[in-house]
């Protein structure tokens, strides 16, 4: 498919100061919204290729709108992260979908975004609804807050999770574990002498442990951040204990945003 191209009609700078950041995971769909966008004269932050790399952006720049992918790759999906950035401070939001089915648009409608759009957006169409979103929005009636949801039992050892093993409920403190792997539809839990058996998909299983621990590294893998011993970013490899582990490419920035580093 020929890279997208704003037509003579996008080139018109309508919002001047607007700053849009996009969160999008597939590189040459990133690469063609934010040329898009640069084409018809907004500043772009990002592309933001997990949510991630997203929440830190949205925390550290100034941003005027956001255009979301749904489909984000990662415990936390672009509906998910749709309400983390909301409720971090609110801004117009624009989702962009390859899904054009009846309940993922409900779902998305749930979040109140700006507008819901297709892949691959149509220039002209992508224009009016960034500058209808602009124009209409109002940090105090936008976007429309849900009721709040009943108060949650406090959980037994919020630091620790508990594995059913053998008949039993075993805990395991959550510093103690190096790594989660993903193998067909069960994870292992690397600890520092053995490997725990878990019956559930790694994103199932990375979705109730911290994010701001726990970080993807490739496809099949998250690591504990506080056990990180050395990281080669030339090579794209992350010593974890014992265990020395391949970096995929797209998620190399978003390890490296997580460490403290001293040059």
């Amino acid at each position: 498919m020929a890279p997208l191209q704003p037509d003579s009609a996008t080139q018109v700078l309508l919002e001047p100061s607007v700053r849009v950041l996009v969160v999008e995971d597939e590189p040459l769909a990133a690469e063609q919204v934010e040329s898009l966008l640069l084409g018809m004269g907004y500043e772009t932050v990002g592309p933001a290729p997990s949510a991630q790399i997203a929440l830190a952006l949205y925390r550290t720049e100034p941003i005027d709108l956001v255009l979301l992918d749904i489909g984000l790759r990662g415990p936390i999906d672009g509906l998910q992260l749709a309400g983390q950035l909301l409720a971090h401070h609110p801004v117009p939001l624009i989702f962009l979908t390859s899904f054009a089915d009846e309940q993922t648009f409900q779902q998305a409608q749930a979040v109140g975004p700006a507008a819901y759009l297709t892949k691959p957006p149509v220039p002209d169409t992508l224009r009016r609804a960034i500058s209808l979103a602009v124009r209409n929005f109002s940090a105090l009636s936008w976007p429309p807050q849900p009721p709040a949801a009943p108060a949650s039992p406090a959980l037994v050892a919020p630091e620790a999770v508990f594995v059913k093993e053998n008949g039993m409920l075993e805990k395991i403190l959550l510093r103690d574990i190096y790594s989660l792997a993903a193998d067909n539809k069960t994870c292992s839990l690397h600890l520092a002498e053995r490997s725990v058996q878990v019956r559930m998909p790694l994103r199932e299983l990375a979705s109730i442990l911290p994010a701001e621990r726990f970080v993807q590294i490739q496809r099949s893998y998250f690591i504990n951040v506080e056990h990180i011993e050395r990281l080669d970013p030339s090579r794209h490899l992350v010593q974890v204990g014992k265990q020395v582990l391949p970096v995929g490419r797209l998620y190399l920035l978003e390890l490296i945003t997580r460490l403290r580093t001293i040059t």
